[in-house]
């Protein structure tokens, strides 16, 4: 069952014979999810989901927050190789994880130890363009009652491609600066006796990043570089006799980094800091089940600290800020089948209060769905809920550079919205329709001050709505070959109002970097042996300024092609795949000033042995 027990869940289960992508390409190759980031591996790579901005979506790992404090995630931090599933819930859902589920919730689930009683070893290699260089070294182990998992891996790219400038369309510009490497380690153990099963995990990984900046600046940030670590760490309990199950997980989380910009060759805005923030605490699930139904209690205390070093360039003593957020939070949901005439009914309600000292949140969401199967099967449902997300620690107290300031006077933003939902369901065909509808309040944005000089401040704006129109469909073309289909349409608008009351020069401009329309289409043709999946993604056009003054971002389209084929000799299991990604060498961007590779490739070969 998944962890996120919302009615409309959805799991992606990666490929991970595949080892030429990332994360958040599995996201992406869907029209729910969009980014604003590089896909080249190596990259920072946030997402948001139905037209949110990237903050509102909740990602947790094994039902636990990764960026509870109200920033973007950056799904680079976990590889492919560390994923059993993701669980993917869309809409208002505070009340299945806290705050910032505005958009959604993704949740990574981390694989799990206890497989088959044998040892497995892997071990793969990768090399692509841009001098792309990937390892990867896996480990299971099970004995009895014990199991083991481990995982290393690293990668280096260099990342310097080539792209067109508009003042120059005659000559061809390379993108320099723009080295990648990072390393993660992996470690998963578990011990089950009776009923219960002890479990301990941990997801750590370091990076160093060059960042050559916008275009039109390169010569601000030649010198500039982000490098850091993070530490993910649980321990879980989990007690299970008959119909009650129990799961106590303590969990430490820490994210370090550092970014210097110290000699660029042209010396206006030299910078140096640091961030580090923690989260730790602990959460206990109590659930009871029944024939048809199950209703689940939820506790959870938790701590975030943070502290923010700007260093001095000047030899002066760094200025520091430092703090923390305590927060308690209870929750109950529960879902009861019934059945009448033929047809199948679910109900679910989930209610979670979220405590941190004089803030306190409480969200809901109610979920209904019917069911009716002949030879076809016919789901109709829908559900209605809250959110909010708390103002990133990072937004309250920046202190990064000359240019931009924190604002610790911000307050949380809420939202309330609905979907609804149909589905077709056949042997050979489905087809998906869904609306969704959704109203952010205090919505937390930057805009340029003058006070002393230009500065960056985020401030609550005021009221935006998301509406999103969905429609999916996947066939079953033969045995071994399927299409699968699907469009999004969305449209995202500020409606901010000024103190007076009155519009706001904002008021009905579409949201930043959200398109109109994103669509897919994927083919593939797989067996055992075999695969090949061709994918073609639509991203409409977008506006970069609050204001829709300046002309949108063009739309543009990718076309990926990956190839799989695998060798059994005995033991022994062989894996070679390759990945041809912007096939048709587009060129656009997908943020302002700053382009994205063309035609690019990468392949890769696992060996997997079996005792």
């Amino acid at each position: 069952l998944p962890a996120i027990p919302a009615l409309d869940t959805q799991l992606i289960h990666p490929d991970t014979n595949a080892s030429t992508g990332g994360t958040a390409d599995y996201l992406l190759s869907t029209s729910s999810f969009s980014s604003s980031d590089n896909r080249l591996l190596g990259e920072r790579q946030t997402v948001s989901l139905l037209g949110s901005f990237s903050r509102h979506t909740l990602v947790m790992l094994d039902g636990v927050a990764l960026n509870a404090a109200g920033e973007a995630f950056d799904f680079s931090k976990i590889p492919v190789s560390q994923i059993e599933s993701i669980e993917i819930v869309k809409g208002n859902a505070s009340s299945y994880g806290g705050a910032s589920a505005i958009g959604g919730i993704v949740n990574i689930v981390t694989k799990s130890p206890a497989r088959k009683a044998e040892t497995e070893f892997q071990l793969g290699s990768g090399v692509g363009s841009f001098d792309l260089q990937k390892q990867q070294y896996q480990l299971s182990l099970v004995r009895r009652a014990w199991a083991l998992n481990l995982n290393y891996d690293h990668y280096f790219a260099r990342n310097d491609f080539s792209y067109d400038a508009v003042w120059d369309t005659d000559n061809e510009y390379k993108r320099l600066h723009n080295d990648k490497k990072a390393d993660n380690v992996f470690v998963k153990a578990g011990y089950n006796f009776y009923h219960s099963a002890l479990e301990y995990s941990l997801s750590q990984g370091s990076f160093v990043r060059e960042l050559p900046g916008p275009i039109g600046f390169l010569d601000l940030y030649d010198d500039s570089r982000m490098s850091g670590n993070h530490w993910y760490q649980s321990l879980m309990y989990k007690w299970q006799p008959g119909n009650w199950e129990n799961n106590l997980q303590l969990f430490h989380h820490s994210d370090l980094s550092i970014f210097r910009n110290i000699h660029p060759s042209n010396p206006i805005n030299p910078s140096h800091y640091s961030q580090k923030q923690s989260h730790y605490g602990v959460q206990d699930r109590l659930s009871w089940a029944w024939s048809l139904g199950k209703v689940e209690g939820i506790a959870e205390y938790k701590e975030l600290d943070f502290k923010l070093s700007d260093y001095d360039l000047n030899g002066g003593e760094p200025e520091r800020i430092s703090g923390d957020r305590e927060l308690y939070a209870l929750g109950v949901n529960g879902t009861q089948k019934y059945y009448f005439a033929g047809i199948e009914g679910n109900s679910r309600l989930a209610l979670r209060n979220d405590h941190m000292e004089d803030d306190n949140h409480f969200s809901w969401r109610a979920e209904q769905q019917f069911s009716y199967e002949s030879l076809i099967k016919y789901t109709i449902g829908a559900n209605y809920g809250t959110a909010f997300s708390m103002p990133s620690l990072y937004d309250m107290h920046w202190i990064g550079d000359s240019e931009t300031q924190g604002n610790p006077e911000l307050k949380s933003e809420s939202s309330r919205g609905y979907k609804l939902h149909a589905e077709l369901k056949h042997s050979l065909a489905t087809l998906n329709l869904a609306y969704y509808q959704n109203e952010i309040e205090d919505l937390i944005q930057w805009r340029q001050v003058y006070l002393f000089g230009r500065h960056w401040k985020p401030f609550n704006l005021g009221r935006a709505k998301i509406r999103n129109y969905e429609i999916e469909a996947m066939c079953h073309l033969h045995r071994l070959v399927s299409l699968l289909a699907g469009m999004t349409v969305t449209e995202a608008r500020d409606y901010s109002l000024t103190s007076s009351g009155n519009h706001s020069a904002t008021y009905g401009k579409y949201l930043t970097y959200t398109p109109k329309q994103k669509a897919h289409i994927s083919l593939k043709c797989a067996d055992e042996m075999y695969a090949l999946n061709l994918n073609w993604i639509y991203t409409s056009e977008q506006y970069t300024t609050p204001d829709n003054l300046i002309d949108p971002l063009g739309d543009f389209s990718n076309l990926d092609l990956e190839l799989m084929r695998k060798l059994h000799f005995h033991k022994l299991t062989l894996i070679i795949s390759t990945k041809f990604s912007n096939i048709l060498d587009q060129k656009y961007e997908i943020y302002a000033d700053t382009p994205q590779p063309g035609f690019n490739y990468a392949c890769g070969i696992n060996l997997q042995y079996k005792l």
